[in-house]
């Protein structure tokens, strides 16, 4: 077996550690038998429970279609019976005790999008099997409390923008000064 982490190649299949960065391979050795799933998870996963509203919701969607097909159906024996619409009003009330029970569902009970109760946390992959973290291409700060509005930048040294004038030109000034007081 190789280490996942660093590459070496273990001595012995039965290593619980790697001996260059000790990283834990019996939890790796266990992973290989179902190919990288945790064995909570190897098996099937259970199904989420059904929320109170989506189970109300679905009563009331059966009591609506048994309503519907029941009225017309107490209808006609009602006709046959000689009691005309007597028996029709129950699949009525039937199918309005389906549409009932389907509005207190969608108004009252809890659903997903209502605020559940904390529930205790799922299962968490240890941290050895967690992706690496990234390190920050900043550098960590080096004082802390220092605020942002005291800072002021660096004063740039502008000797190098001054003028520097030429060699020849204290020589061509020279020159200048020489013809214009022979010239008065």
């Amino acid at each position: 077996m190789f280490c996942p982490q660093c590459g070496l190649q273990q001595p012995s299949e039965a290593a619980r550690f790697c001996s260059r960065c000790g990283f834990q391979l019996e939890a790796v050795a266990g992973l290989l038998p179902t190919r990288g799933v945790p064995l909570a998870f190897a098996g099937q996963a259970e199904p989420a429970p059904e929320t109170p509203r989506r189970v109300g919701a679905r009563l009331g969607g059966k009591l609506m279609l048994s309503g519907m097909f029941l009225a017309p159906v107490l209808g006609m024996l009602s006709e046959v019976i000689g009691t005309p619409g007597e028996l029709a009003i129950i699949g009525v009330i039937v199918f309005l005790a389906g549409l009932f029970r389907l509005l207190y569902a969608l108004i009252f009970e809890e659903g997903p999008y209502r605020r559940q109760p904390a529930s205790p946390q799922g299962f968490a992959p240890p941290a050895q099997f967690a992706p690496p973290r990234q390190a920050s291409a900043l550098p960590p700060p080096q004082q802390q409390g220092v605020p942002a509005r005291g800072y002021v930048p660096p004063r740039v040294n502008t000797a190098d923008l001054a003028y520097r004038p030429s060699v020849t030109e204290s020589t061509t000034r020279l020159l200048d000064r020489e013809r214009d007081e022979s010239s008065h």
